[in-house]
């Protein structure tokens, strides 16, 4: 009788239990959620996503075709402004995107609800993954357009298909670096005020002291050489290169340089970020 019970112990199955997520699957699971609530933000706003995604194109097809004709073909080396715009107006896309997207983190910080994120149980980290992932969505959308239109007004992507890719690709790695810098500086300062006013310092210098409307040989000695210190510069001669002659080893060069430029960038932006969180919430 004896030996029965015990079989019958040893043969009982214990229910299943469900298994534990893993703090990978936690951290995906608060990416997703948090990259949702950028999204939902965006589409709610239905004038702002409008306006987001079509502006680039917007600039691309009225100032390439209106300033084409008052741009010497001799000196931007190519007899098809629009092309040669193109790189330029993606850039600019990218640089005025960085701006926007800092401001909901900006808002999050002054009103409180950073505090809240941070008292709950999730990796920090999630927080800016998922804006860069929200950042570089929206904006592979807008270089999308921009690309659509390009083709449509006869542009010819001298690399062809895998060179758009590199393109893209230079584009959503400018746009990393960019985000982690203005995203660094809004919790850096103290109130919006201030981060809008360097921005608004910053920006359009940034722009305009690259290679983004005029090449580097048609500015003066001085501008040229603040011009190649512009990060701003490479990103755009390796995606103007692609668009206009092709594969070409001064790419690789120009890529090199984004590459830097963005690891440092997020070396500054995750200082920064454990900096601020670590002396409000522990």
């Amino acid at each position: 009788m004896a030996d029965q019970t015990l079989i019958r112990k040893q043969t009982t199955v214990e229910p299943a239990t469900k298994p534990e997520r893993t703090s990978w699957e936690e951290w995906r699971g608060e990416v997703t959620a948090l990259t949702r609530r950028w999204f939902l933000q965006l589409v709610r706003e239905r004038l702002n996503l409008l306006l987001s995604i079509t502006q680039p194109a917007i600039w691309l097809l009225f100032f390439g075709s209106a300033l084409g004709r008052a741009i010497d073909r001799d000196a931007i080396g190519t007899s098809n402004y629009v092309g040669f715009m193109l790189a330029g107006v993606i850039a600019f896309t990218v640089v005025t995107n960085t701006v926007t997207g800092a401001m909901p983190l900006l808002w999050d910080k002054e009103t409180g609800y950073l505090d809240k994120l941070l008292s709950m149980p999730i990796a920090r980290s999630s927080l800016i993954v998922s804006r860069f992932l929200f950042q570089f969505a929206l904006g592979t959308a807008q270089v999308l357009l921009v690309f659509l239109v390009a083709v449509a007004t006869a542009v010819d992507v001298a690399s062809g298909p895998v060179g758009a890719i590199v393109i893209l690709a230079a584009a959503g790695l400018l746009s990393m670096a960019l985000t982690a810098l203005s995203t660094a500086l809004a919790y850096r300062v103290p109130s919006h005020g201030t981060f809008f006013a360097i921005m608004g310092f910053v920006t359009l210098p940034l722009v305009f002291l690259s290679n983004a409307f005029v090449p580097l040989d048609s500015m003066p000695p001085w501008m040229a050489i603040v011009a190649r210190l512009n990060p701003l510069t490479y990103a755009i001669e390796a995606m103007r290169i692609l668009v206009l002659d092709g594969w070409d080893g001064s790419v690789v060069r120009a890529l090199a340089v984004l590459g830097l430029f963005a690891v440092a960038s997020l070396a500054v932006g995750a200082y920064e970020f454990r900096r601020h969180t670590g002396e409000r919430v522990r």
